[in-house]
């Protein structure tokens, strides 16, 4: 890693000072690699997380509208020649110290769409991209969430187009020694990226999951946690998981429903919410994919909710699931996301009864209740409210939901269209929208392309 420039995304928290060994071991070895490190200690920045606005492609084309520290570091980021995310290993994903920072590089990317690897991705901004590398680290050993960390890495570096990548889960107990040869070999190892069945495989129960969630008390109280950023307007994941909660309430379900804020998940807004969590038999999330992951917000939800599950025993466990949506005309792009869901669950002693795995959300829905969509004739959802139906009978007797439901949301949302033809009208209707959205902001087609961060400016950190 001679004369290379290494960013370095230290996702660990104020709790975590028992990892600052794996820390330090790494900065070691990136310096004696003659690397130049940029080190941005994340819980010690002040930033902001993504609203989901998408003014950074239709406003300010690759510049995120947030002036603050999160601009600096997407800067930082694709100018460096090696980009690594250094976390505790979060119910197999990321901490949402990296989610709030990673969420923040949509910038980087365009909004337009090509196939890769047989799949739809957002074209790259920049003829230039960094290697990436995912270092988890562990307390005790899960080869089910070290095996969905490496795979969330390999997802990322396909979206954002890195020339390499590699990712590996670190046991913070094993001897130094053990854990300096892992950081070695990782930084210098090529992984192959997750496609295919790598990928798709999650979207399946394991064989030792359990398919009959054993009994419960019905009706009892649901809550539906919405994880979507986008508060000034109506959200898909809104509309999807509002439709289930009110068909709960119709089988004579309690029901409570709280869009995540910032000051949901602090000080008195943290207490109210994790009350809320503590009446209900059965949690709801409902969130839009943002990175190939759960949202910053829905990602601290989940520390906050594991934390405090922790320390309160349940007499009953409580039952959870999951409804994804992503931009993307694929369903499976949602997997690794409601993958974590799943260990967040097992991992907090809950019922996992399933989730719902939906592409193209905003094309379908755009935020509009469902009757409305329906009566202005937009993309055919007739499958949707099926599989929404399936899932709410099964939910509403406390029973895990049916693949069948799965299979339905998922499927091509046009009658008999192939899914290659679904794609390519997918890929030019969602170009022309981009369009439309630029011209109404003065953003000329050409300025779309810009690339704001093409020469080397002044990114900063500290090493």
């Amino acid at each position: 890693m001679l004369n290379q420039t290494v960013v370095l995304l230290d996702g660990t928290g104020t709790s975590d000072a028992d990892l600052s060994p794996v820390s330090d071991m790494l900065m070691n070895e990136l310096h004696s690699s003659g690397a130049t490190v940029q080190n941005y200690s994340l819980r010690d920045i002040k930033m902001g997380s993504c609203v989901g606005c998408f003014g950074c492609w239709i406003k300010t084309p690759g510049v995120c509208l947030e002036t603050d520290s999160g601009r600096e570091i997407a800067q930082a980021v694709v100018q460096s020649d090696v980009t690594i995310l250094l976390t505790p290993i979060t119910f197999g994903g990321y901490s949402a110290e990296i989610k709030k920072s990673q969420d923040r590089w949509i910038p980087l990317i365009l909004p337009d769409f090509g196939i890769y690897h047989g799949e739809v991705h957002h074209l790259p901004r920049y003829s230039h991209y960094p290697r990436l590398v995912g270092i988890g680290i562990q307390r005790q050993p899960n080869d089910q969430e070290a095996t969905l960390f490496k795979v969330l890495v390999g997802r990322n570096a396909l979206n954002f187009h890195a020339p390499t990548y590699a990712a590996d889960a670190v046991l913070s107990t094993d001897a130094p020694e053990k854990i300096r040869q892992q950081l070695q070999t990782v930084l210098a190892r090529n992984d192959a990226l997750p496609v295919g069945e790598a990928v798709t495989s999650l979207m399946s129960p394991p064989e030792t999951a359990i398919t009959t969630a054993p009994a419960m008390d019905t009706p009892g109280r649901a809550l539906l946690i919405i994880g979507s950023p986008k508060v000034k307007s109506p959200s898909t994941s809104g509309v999807l998981g509002g439709y289930v909660l009110q068909q709960l309430k119709q089988r004579g379900w309690e029901i409570e429903s709280l869009t995540l804020k910032g000051n949901l998940l602090k000080g008195k807004g943290q207490t109210e919410f994790l009350a809320a969590v503590d009446r209900a038999n059965l949690i709801l999330l409902a969130f839009p994919l943002y990175i190939d992951s759960l949202p910053f917000l829905m990602m601290k939800s989940l520390e906050v909710m594991a934390e405090h599950l922790s320390a309160h025993s349940q007499e009953n466990p409580k039952r959870l699931f999951a409804i994804a949506n992503n931009g993307f005309p694929e369903a499976h792009h949602n997997a690794p996301a409601l993958a974590i869901c799943q260990r967040f669950a097992i991992d907090t002693g809950m019922v996992w009864l399933g989730s719902l795995a939906m592409g193209a959300g905003e094309a379908l829905f755009g935020g509009h209740p469902i009757e409305a969509t329906q009566q202005t004739g937009q993309l055919p959802i007739k499958h949707v409210i099926q599989a929404l139906d399936i899932a709410s009978v099964a939910l509403a007797n406390g029973q895990t939901v049916p693949p069948d439901a799965a299979k339905l949301i998922a499927k091509t949302p046009i009658p008999l269209m192939p899914s290659s033809i679904w794609r390519w009208l997918f890929t030019k209707v969602a170009k022309q929208h981009w369009r439309q959205g630029a011209a109404k902001n003065q953003v000329s087609d050409a300025e779309l392309f810009a690339q704001p961060y093409a020469q080397v400016g002044n990114a900063k950190g500290q090493s």
